[in-house]
């Protein structure tokens, strides 16, 4: 396989990976806009937020990577 093909579909997997991720943080960053810091950091030490918030950003700076990399 080319690698401008492996490229593409990398970016295309990992933008699939990130539409539900985005969802999330979205949904949950609307929902915490205006806490008090308490309840922000119980919610980012809670076990799936960690998991999840992680991969999320795992995942956002691989696609990143992949879209500003010129080949």
């Amino acid at each position: 396989m080319h690698t401008s093909t492996k490229k593409w579909l990398f970016t295309k997997t990992s933008s699939l990976i990130l539409i539900p991720f985005m969802i999330w943080f979205l949904i949950n960053f609307v929902a915490l806009y205006d806490k008090e810091k308490t309840v922000i950091i119980t919610f980012f030490s809670q076990q799936p937020s960690k998991i999840l918030f992680s991969l999320f950003i795992i995942v956002a700076f691989f696609f990143s990577a992949l879209t500003i990399s010129e080949l």
